[in-house]
C-alpha cells in the first residue's frame, strides 16, 4: 500500500461521505479518513444514518492510541463543537494524539463554524482547512445542508426523464417508459437522497404515480409534496396511489400559488430537501422563479419528435440571460446517460 497524498486521502473521505446518502438529513454528509504517523491509510468512516455516530467516530473507532499517535484526520467538514443527539466530535479529537485534522469546509451551523477547529487546535494539534482541488467537491458532497444554513431555504432537485431531443412525454401524454430501468432505479436512490418528492396535482390525477422509495438496497419511507391549489387530490385519496404507499403525515398537500411561499412552508415543516419530478408546468414555473439548485437529466438515445417538452412553458427574453449550468457531471446508466448540474 502506498501512503496517500492529502487531495487522495479527502477524495477517499468524499466517497466515504456519500455512503450516508439516504438517512443522514437534516445532517450533512461526511466523510472521514485516518491516516497513520507515516501517511498510510489507517482506516474510514461516515456518518450513516441521523441520531447516529458521526463519520469521525465510526473511522476512529477500534483504533489503539498506540496506532493514533502522530496520526492524520481528515474530514469533510469541520468536527461538530457542539453535543446535540451525539457528543462533539472536536472534543473527542481533542482528547487523542494526533498531530494533525485537516476538514474540508467550515461547518455553516453557528453552533460549530470555526468552534470545533478551536477547540482541537487549543489541544496542541495542528489544524487545516483544506484549500485544495477538491473544494467544489466538497461542497457537492453537502450541498443541501449548506443551502438549508446559509439560506435558510429547502434545497430544491429538479429530475427529468427525456427524449435526446428532449420530450418527456408524447402529445397525448404517453410517457412510460422513455427511460430504461437502470435509469429508473438511479431515480429511486435519489429519491432516497432527498427528503421529499415534489409534483403538481395533474401529475397525481393523470398518472397515479407511487413516489415512493423502491429499491432492493434501501427501506425507507420518503415524503410526498403535491401543489394543489384546488384541493382535488384529497377527493380522490381512496384511488390515489401516494395514499396507499404512504402514512398520512408523510404527505403534504399545498394550495399555495407562490412557490417561493410553499417552499418556506415545507422548510417550516422540517422538510430540507426536494426532488420536483413533473409536470411540464411545474418544471417550468421553478424555473422562471430561480429556484432550482440543481438538475438532474436522464436522456434516453431515443427520438420522439413532437411531444412535451419540459421546458417549453419556460422562455428568456434574450440568450443573455440563459440559464448558465456549472459543475456539470455525467455518466451512463445502463444505455441513458444521466447529466446533473448546479444551477
Amino acid at each position: 500500500m502506498n501512503k496517500l497524498s492529502l487531495e487522495q486521502a479527502m477524495q477517499i473521505a468524499i466517497d466515504e461521505a456519500y455512503k450516508g446518502f439516504a438517512f443522514v438529513s437534516p445532517n450533512p454528509r461526511v466523510g472521514c479518513v485516518v491516516l497513520d504517523h507515516q501517511g498510510y491509510l489507517l482506516s474510514t468512516g461516515h456518518h450513516t444514518r441521523f441520531g447516529q455516530p458521526h463519520a469521525e467516530v465510526e473511522a476512529l473507532k477500534g483504533l489503539s492510541q498506540e496506532q493514533l499517535q502522530g496520526a492524520h484526520v481528515i474530514v469533510t467538514l469541520e468536527p461538530c463543537a457542539h453535543e446535540g443527539q451525539t457528543p462533539s466530535c472536536a472534543k473527542m479529537l481533542a482528547q487523542m494524539p494526533l498531530a494533525q485534522v485537516t476538514y474540508g469546509l467550515i461547518d455553516p451551523n453557528p453552533l460549530v463554524a470555526g468552534q470545533g477547529a478551536e477547540i482541537i487546535r487549543r489541544a496542541g494539534i495542528q489544524v487545516n482547512e483544506y484549500q485544495g482541488p477538491l473544494k467544489n467537491d466538497l461542497e457537492e458532497a453537502c450541498e443541501e445542508f449548506l443551502w438549508n444554513f446559509r439560506h435558510k431555504k429547502t434545497f430544491v432537485a429538479l429530475k427529468v426523464a427525456q427524449s435526446l431531443d428532449g420530450k418527456i412525454a408524447l402529445k397525448n401524454g404517453e410517457s412510460q417508459w422513455i427511460t430504461g430501468p437502470e435509469s429508473r432505479q438511479r431515480v429511486h436512490e435519489l429519491r432516497a437522497q432527498y427528503d421529499a418528492v415534489l409534483v403538481g396535482k395533474k401529475t397525481v390525477l393523470q398518472d397515479n404515480p407511487s413516489l415512493n422509495v423502491r429499491h432492493p438496497a434501501i427501506q425507507k419511507e420518503n415524503q410526498v409534496v403535491v401543489l394543489d391549489r384546488s384541493g382535488d387530490v384529497l377527493k380522490n385519496t381512496s384511488e390515489l396511489n401516494i395514499f396507499k404507499t404512504h402514512s398520512k403525515d408523510h404527505i403534504h398537500i399545498l394550495s399555495s400559488s407562490n412557490l417561493s411561499e410553499a417552499l418556506d412552508e415545507l422548510y417550516n415543516r422540517g422538510i430540507r430537501s426536494v426532488m420536483v419530478e413533473g409536470g411540464g408546468e411545474i418544471f417550468a414555473s421553478f424555473l422562471k422563479e430561480n429556484l432550482v439548485q440543481r438538475l438532474h437529466v436522464f436522456m434516453a438515445p431515443v427520438l420522439i419528435g413532437q411531444g412535451m417538452s419540459w421546458t417549453e412553458g419556460f422562455s428568456i427574453p434574450s440568450l443573455e440571460q440563459k440559464i448558465q449550468l456549472k459543475s456539470i457531471k455525467t455518466r451512463p446508466v445502463g444505455r441513458d446517460l444521466h447529466l446533473t448540474a448546479r444551477i
